[in-house]
């Protein structure tokens, strides 16, 4: 499947990638506009253009930007106004953000709120419209600004409401900014905390904003126990953000309080170039520049941040800095507007129980994400560069008028350790595999399915109230005929890692479907279930939800072939591939279609290499960035240290 990446953002009317930086200046951070310094602030924009940025993320502190309640500062508008020339004078876009009362670790507010609703309060929102009505208007003929941003991560300045009044807020001033400004897109800045990414509902609700904003901007700060699930975070939070708007990383980095100059630089080059790969239409870090302020709010009780800069605080580069610039030659090597992203059409399904809270119904719902990003990291490892189905909501009516369906053009659907999709969705899939469709289904205990032996071709022996616990710690799965890309007698090995329940397996009795792979005692752990035109594969084992509990589980664990026997059961076969699971293979193929760009990231902390195999007839391979011919027979070497990335550039006749 191709698809063109969309974009939100223009410069003098043309298409723009976004690659730069959040932004307070080094020696003032969010005081930057009482203690204003434009000499500094245009070193500073000078120096992030010469890393090749284009843009910077830039934040207009809300208490000194109206001091009170019927006036906005004069000066700080006009500092504004500085500010926004700076940027033109260096060739710079920004994208302002409005609202800010939350920054690195402290909450501030205007003084004359005192116990006024942020959202709801009439008074407090003709005042909030009054400041962003000057505010626009200050600035809205300079063509630098890209983008505007209401807030930043506002539930923590303001606090969570409910989703009609956080609704009706976002609109109010959405329309009050497009009443000054209609052409430049606007978003949140509440970095997609909501419950289609993370389970928890703050108010702010995807399904309900994606028509009121024009792109989203998610925030993440990863921490994990596997170095590829830790790797894969960005794309999978970008995949998650599937809602028919362009999707930029606002804000990702890491201290050095916690991550050598070295390996925050590391971390830089993975995310630039594999959220590149995800669709990403830009990548912003936090931050440009180390704070030299430990004697200031918020930096004096948070002090490991005055180390997320990609400079230090002396104005010399780390090395993530480097990466930036590096990338952004990637970038403009190409358009990355007139090329085509290659995808397969392989879902993960998101359940709806994951997004919504139905009456009398508990979830793991951390869990939930955790074995999500764990299947997701299969399918890279797979090389299948797929994404996110969220199961479609059911209504409060108490009768379901619509019948859910699955597109067509979908060829592999998977359910990871899932336990309850709604019942309209079950004999949903039940269609989808009756039409060719392909399906994959981990078990998950307590399982809400009501036509188990109808889609899996097997009876359960399930006990009500008494989990199927595995006897051992540790559990092997026996392939008993080749399947693809595993052969005969082969095994997967698996830590038994977990709550106890969640543990465990589903005792089975086949009737119609096929075992293709047994446990060590013999029984069915993996089934083929052939329904009309389409396949069924059931897991009585939760597989990815024990890989889920087990901490750099990546370096034995090989379901990543199993991942791999789907997609090909499924005809998918991409025009690249490779048998390293480290590396993640991403591919772009230019319009005249001749030519192609691979990305190789090395996801591992260690160097690896391998051959990439293709069913094209290739003729010449170059590296994008030294432009040195690769040698090749048959097949494309590589070798790459750790953490590294190599481009491809591919002519085939």
């Amino acid at each position: 499947m191709k698809q063109t990446r969309k974009t939100c953002f223009k410069k003098n009317g043309k298409p723009i990638y976004l690659i730069g930086a959040n932004y307070w200046p080094r020696q003032t951070g969010p005081l930057m506009w009482r203690k204003w310094e434009p000499k500094t602030v245009r070193e500073e924009l000078k120096q992030m253009k010469s890393l090749g940025m284009n843009v910077c993320r830039s934040f207009l502190y809300f208490p000194d930007f109206m001091p009170t309640p019927n006036r906005v500062d004069e000066n700080m508008l006009d500092r504004l106004v500085e500010f926004v020339n700076l940027c033109e004078e260096v060739d710079l876009c920004t994208i302002p953000t409005l609202f800010v009362g939350h920054m690195s670790g402290e909450d501030w507010d205007v003084n004359w709120r005192g116990n006024r609703d942020f959202y709801k309060d009439p008074w407090m929102v003709e005042k909030e419209s009054l400041y962003v009505r000057n505010v626009v208007d200050s600035v809205k003929t300079n063509k630098v600004i890209v983008g505007w941003v209401l807030t930043n991560e506002i539930t923590n300045y303001t606090g969570e409401t409910d989703s009609e009044t956080m609704l009706g807020w976002v609109k109010t001033i959405c329309n009050t900014i497009r009443e000054r400004d209609p052409l430049c897109p606007i978003s949140i800045g509440d970095g997609v905390w909501g419950r289609e990414i993370y389970g928890r509902d703050n108010g702010l609700r995807l399904n309900e904003l994606k028509d009121v904003i024009d792109f989203l901007g998610p925030h993440f700060y990863p921490e994990e126990d596997d170095t590829l699930r830790h790797s894969y975070t960005p794309s999978f939070i970008l995949k998650m953000c599937n809602y028919g708007k362009p999707v930029i990383i606002e804000e990702f980095g890491c201290s050095n309080s916690f991550a050598s100059e070295e390996h925050q630089a590391d971390y830089y080059r993975t995310t630039y170039n594999s959220a590149f790969l995800a669709g990403a239409v830009g990548t912003l870090c936090w931050c440009y520049s180390d704070f030299d302020l430990p004697h200031q709010r918020p930096y004096s009780h948070h002090p490991f941040e005055l180390l997320f800069g990609i400079v230090r605080k002396d104005k010399s580069v780390k090395p993530a800095g480097y990466e930036i610039e590096r990338f952004s030659k990637i970038i403009k090597a190409i358009d990355p507007f007139e090329i085509n992203i290659e995808e397969s059409n392989a879902f993960i399904i998101v359940p709806s129980h994951y997004v919504l809270d139905y009456p009398y119904s508990f979830e793991d719902k951390d869990m939930i994400k955790k074995v999500l990003l764990q299947s997701y990291t299969l399918t890279k490892q797979a090389h299948i560069n797929g994404g996110f189905l969220p199961e479609p909501q059911l209504t409060e009516d108490i009768e379901s008028k619509k019948i859910p369906s699955i597109p067509k053009e979908i060829r592999l659907l998977l359910a990871p350790n899932v336990q309850k999709l709604t019942a309209p969705f079950w004999e949903a899939i039940y269609r989808y595999v009756e039409e060719g469709g392909v399906f994959y289904c981990s078990y998950h205990y307590d399982m809400w399915i009501h036509i188990f032996e109808r889609l899996f071709g097997a009876k359960h022996n399930l006990r009500s109230g008494l989990p199927d616990i595995p006897e051992k710690e540790f559990i092997e799965i026996k392939l008993v005929e080749d399947f693809y890309e595993i052969a005969k007698n082969e095994r997967l090995t698996y830590y038994v890692r977990g709550n106890i329940k969640d543990r465990a397996f589903c005792p089975i009795t086949p009737n119609k479907a096929k075992v293709i792979a047994v446990d060590s005692n013999g029984r069915p752990a993996i089934l083929l279930n052939s329904v009309g035109k389409g396949a069924v594969i059931f897991s009585t084992y939760p597989l990815e939800y024990y890989l889920a509990n087990t901490n750099d589980v990546y370096k034995k664990d090989t379901t990543y072939k199993l991942y791999r026997s789907l997609s090909r059961l499924a005809g998918i076969v991409p025009e690249f591939q490779t048998s390293n699971p480290l590396v993640e293979l991403g591919y772009i193929r230019f319009k005249d279609e001749s030519r192609f760009l691979l990305w190789i990231i090395n996801h591992d902390w260690e160097k690896t290499e391998g051959f990439i195999e293709t069913g094209l007839n290739i003729k010449r391979v170059s590296n994008i960035e030294s432009m040195q011919s690769i040698n090749f027979k048959e097949r494309i070497p590589f070798e790459l240290p750790a953490k590294e990335v190599s481009v491809y550039d591919i002519y085939i006749s």
